[in-house]
């Protein structure tokens, strides 16, 4: 069974989607201070986690990586193509940083061949499929699809190479392929039971249809094809006007087919990616709405998302990094058009107090609670991989050199 499809089965409410992380007992405190490597840069620090990642979670003699380290019970054999793709756009961030060792090439390049595997064209549209095609037909989610597209994208953008742009463009096909009218429009999650109301896995969710607009505004800004932006436009209208909390101005998760319900769950990517589009959708059309959109959910988010620490400030919340690393997307694409680093700089703040206080000594794995209250899943592939798209992304924005 897929992973997604395990996270359904064993959490309603608000584990539904991303499923919650597994408390422990044994609560660790916060260890002494890294002094060790305090001063690496942001640039070297994404780095040196990236590195981290492929001394532990390399499988010798593939492309492949592990889904957890150490292992955890069920694991697949290969890496779940979220977790994978998530690495392919760390390695497309450390290119884009500078980097041209041997070592550094030989991640790049391993990557983005094992990202191939994950391509199913045995299934019309084509698509990328959640595990391996090797390991046989798995199932296809359209939010795997947009996050996969906007990686090969900003591949593409480091790189320059035309098959990465090709990708994208045929993820996009597969997501727009998710898109009806039911529920008054919007994108399906899973492909396999969007044809059957009774599954509880038959869903239209909030982070698929906005994640496919950011897919759809980014391919627009390459080619200027009229079909992208006004997907996009559709897409983003559905997000604002179906899953808007009007209470406080950030977003619900999904809406279950089977009866119109909404799951209320909130969750800091769907904020990120609505950001980004309404800052993306105002680069484009100079129209005032979209900014104000973006401002406004901008503050929500960090209003509602953000807790004080005893003695340690303001921080995010303590778990799915990488969810928040798509928050910080949002914030980037924002600060591009309103110059306001507030939000950006609290969570500068809190990956630098994770580096020096929430990892393991001997592996350098983060905590998932950056905060260093708690370990959650940091045996995650996911959890580590959003530490260096965030440390790279912070090294871009200040301009390291």
């Amino acid at each position: 069974m897929d992973m997604k499809l395990i996270i359904f089965a064993i959490a309603t409410g608000a584990c539904l989607l991303a499923g919650c992380y597994k408390e422990r007992e044994d609560v660790p405190v916060i260890t002494a201070p890294d002094t060790t490597t305090v001063s690496l840069t942001y640039k070297e620090r994404a780095r040196t986690v990236l590195d981290d990642i492929y001394r532990s979670y390399a499988i010798a003699g593939t492309d492949y990586l592990k889904e957890n380290f150490p292992a955890q019970p069920g694991d697949p054999k290969y890496a779940y193509l979220w977790p994978y793709s998530a690495v392919f756009t760390a390695a497309t961030l450390v290119k884009q940083l500078g980097y041209t060792d041997a070592v550094y090439q030989e991640h790049f390049d391993k990557t983005a061949n094992g990202m191939n595997g994950y391509w199913d064209a045995s299934r019309t549209p084509g698509g990328y499929q959640s595990a391996p095609v090797s390991e046989g037909s798995s199932d296809r989610f359209y939010d795997d699809n947009a996050i996969t597209g906007i990686d090969m994208l900003e591949a593409y953008r480091v790189t320059g190479t035309a098959a990465f742009l090709e990708h994208a463009k045929a993820a996009y096909r597969f997501c727009a392929s998710g898109e009806t009218n039911e529920a008054g429009g919007g994108l399906y999650w899973n492909e396999a039971v969007r044809f059957n109301k009774d599954d509880p896995n038959c869903i239209k969710a909030t982070n698929v249809t906005a994640l496919a607009a950011t897919l759809a505004l980014q391919l627009y800004q390459e080619e200027q094809d009229a079909e992208y932006l006004a997907a996009a436009k559709r897409w983003y209208d559905w997000v604002k006007h179906h899953m808007l909390d009007p209470a406080d101005n950030t977003f619900w998760n999904a809406v279950w087919l089977k009866d119109l319900s909404i799951d209320k769950t909130k969750w800091t990517y769907n904020s990120g990616a609505m950001i980004q589009n309404a800052a993306l959708l105002y680069k484009i059309t100079q129209e005032q709405d979209y900014l104000v959109d973006a401002k406004a959910w901008a503050a929500a988010s960090y209003d509602h998302f953000t807790r004080t620490v005893a003695g340690q400030g303001k921080f995010f919340t303590p778990n799915d990094p990488w969810f928040t690393a798509v928050l910080l997307r949002g914030y980037l694409e924002l600060y591009g058009v309103d110059k306001k680093a507030d939000y950006i700089n609290t969570l500068v703040a809190n990956v630098d107090y994770a580096w020096k206080y929430a990892r393991l000594p001997d592996t350098g794995q983060f905590y998932e609670d950056w905060s260093g209250a708690d370990l959650g899943r940091y045996y995650s592939l996911l959890t580590q991989t959003a530490l260096v798209e965030i440390y790279a992304r912070i090294s871009l924005w200040k301009q390291e050199k």
